[in-house]
């Protein structure tokens, strides 16, 4: 049970924690993919972003080649103007969302090179198999365990 219970924060509570530096409305995030011509991902490539007021923040692109930054930022910054960099590839993005929104996240997604051929919601169907793997062995268990009651039952009933 402890080791489930392990899973259940390693999994839902610890990656939100280090978000919480921020109420949501002063948060903005730039995250994407960056891959190749033929679309594979491409770790280790450092991605710079700034924002014309001055913040400038570099991520380097994991194993999937995804990227993601994070500015403290206000209501006043809407439509102000983003700069990534990625390899030699350079675009620029006009920062939209809705001012009046306090809890939704705001974020703009930049991609670079071609489209990736797997999902970036690829964890999803991992955690979801792992909870099929465990759903499976306890009901396993269960059904063995009541297999094995009734035989006793059935065993007594003859004695």
């Amino acid at each position: 049970m402890n080791f489930l219970f392990f899973i259940f924060i390693s999994l839902f509570i610890l990656p939100h924690a280090a978000f919480a530096e921020h109420e949501a409305d002063h948060r903005y995030f730039v995250s994407g993919f960056v891959r190749d011509a033929e679309g594979k991902p491409q770790q280790d490539v450092v991605v710079s972003v700034e924002h014309k007021g001055g913040q400038k923040k570099r991520a380097t692109t994991n194993r999937r080649g995804y990227y993601e930054v994070m500015f403290h930022l206000h209501n006043e910054n809407l439509g102000d103007e983003i700069v990534v960099a990625a390899a030699d590839e350079i675009k620029k993005h006009t920062m939209k969302f809705d001012p009046g929104d306090h809890v939704s996240e705001r974020r703009r997604e930049v991609d670079f090179g071609a489209p990736g051929k797997e999902s970036p919601y690829d964890w999803v169907y991992w955690i979801g198999g792992v909870g099929l793997l465990i759903g499976v062995a306890v009901g396993l268990r269960f059904f063995r365990k009541k297999k094995k009651v009734k035989k006793e039952a059935v065993r007594k009933k003859r004695k």
